[in-house]
């Protein structure tokens, strides 16, 4: 498992990782409120100062709090999560990395 200090691990090493692991995209199911409200938030702010966004290349089921995040995407997602600040977004961005076998301290 990689350790990085939280919110430093660097864009590769997610693209890395969920191209390997998840090629088909970052499957996410029965998603609680908790957390698909962080989710949510970070789906609906378009491009960002990073010229990046969340594209329909991602799908997303808001009626059954399912999604699959495109592997070329999920750092957007990653990163929006920390920059969010809510416990609840950096927790969902600690549990996404350990799926991947990263882990932010």
């Amino acid at each position: 498992m990689d350790t990085y200090t939280f919110g430093t691990c660097p864009e590769h090493v997610i693209k890395t990782a969920v191209k390997e692991q998840c090629p088909d995209g970052y499957p996410m199911g029965n998603i609680s409120q908790e957390d698909w409200t962080p989710i949510a938030n970070a789906v609906n702010q378009g491009i960002d100062s990073h010229l990046e966004a969340i594209t329909t290349r991602s799908k997303f089921n808001p009626n059954e709090r399912k999604c699959n995040i495109h592997p070329e995407e999920l750092h957007v997602l990653l990163r929006r999560l920390f920059e969010d600040g809510s416990e609840e977004a950096w927790d969902l961005r600690s549990s996404i990395l350990f799926t991947l076998d990263i882990e932010e301290v």
